[in-house]
């Protein structure tokens, strides 16, 4: 009998419980299921010598959710460029493309961002970064986040989203590192002289040989402008003339007939300017004795 009433009691408290379990294991079905990202995107920045950043963005999607934002790009070309023309209006964006591929139901999306990088102070800064990296190896910081999106690479449906972004930085950059103070990816790089070649390397020597061809060419230019001209003699003097074979008689060489004196014109009176006619004795204009 009492047996029996255990039972009861340990059927009842079962059939009491099972209510909760069944709605605490609801919830926790839930909490996985929202937890569990519906779309991953790979954002990847690759960063040059000079600060400009190449950014490759791919969304990777369910078969039916890329079945749907495909459908809709293909009548909206620019549907999906709008998140990108919001998050850099401050910046320059060069060569936007997008591709769709079936293959992985993917949106792979490439620009350029000139200047990207800011150099400060002797150093490169890349701002925008709230959370520490996940990763930080060398040049290379990993930032992961996983949120809900309700935008248009959601088609305007909450989703979960988990964005893994990732950042290289230049061969040559040094003493790379994460400010959480500045919220930034710091580095460093050599002196200008290792990245523009010989001129930069060799840029005192070049002053030195560059001046002095300066201070030359002044010189020969001043000299041009300042010498006199020589004054040419009215006649050369000539030169012995070749001796006469033996046997040949000395010819005088014909000498120059004499000019003639020009005929001179009519005289002009000294006191009125009045010209004088020939054969006069006086000025027929003002009576002056010639």
């Amino acid at each position: 009998m009492v047996d029996t009433r255990r039972s009861r009691r340990v059927i009842r408290t079962l059939a009491a419980l099972t209510p909760v379990c069944l709605l605490l294991l609801g919830l926790v079905a839930s909490g996985l299921a929202a937890e569990t990202p519906t779309i991953t995107e790979d954002y990847r920045i690759t960063v040059n010598s000079v600060g400009d950043g190449h950014v490759v963005d791919t969304v990777k999607y369910s078969k039916d959710d890329f079945k749907a934002i495909k459908d809709v790009q293909k009548d909206k070309r620019g549907f999906l460029t709008r998140r990108y023309m919001a998050e850099d209006l401050t910046g320059e964006v060069m060569d936007f493309n997008v591709d769709l591929e079936d293959k992985s139901n993917s949106v792979v999306i490439t620009y350029d961002k000139p200047g990207l990088a800011y150099c400060t102070e002797g150093e490169f800064c890349l701002y925008g970064y709230a959370d520490k990296p996940t990763e930080e190896s060398g040049g290379k910081f990993v930032f992961e986040e996983q949120s809900n999106v309700n935008s248009e690479f959601t088609l305007f449906t909450d989703q979960e989203i988990k964005t893994t972004t990732t950042v290289l930085l230049p061969k040559e950059a040094t003493n790379g590192r994460y400010d959480s103070g500045d919220k930034a990816i710091k580095y460093e790089m050599p002196p200008a002289s290792t990245t523009y070649g010989f001129v930069s390397q060799n840029k005192l020597m070049l002053s030195a040989v560059f001046g002095v061809l300066a201070v030359l060419f002044a010189g020969m230019l001043a000299f041009v402008v300042t010498r006199k001209p020589v004054d040419v003699a009215a006649g050369t003097a000539a030169g012995p003339s070749a001796p006469s074979p033996p046997g040949t008689p000395a010819v005088e060489a014909p000498s120059a007939p004499a000019a003639q004196a020009a005929p001179s014109g009519p005289g002009v009176c000294k006191k009125c300017g009045g010209v004088l006619k020939p054969g006069k004795h006086f000025c027929t204009r003002c009576g002056t004795p010639v």
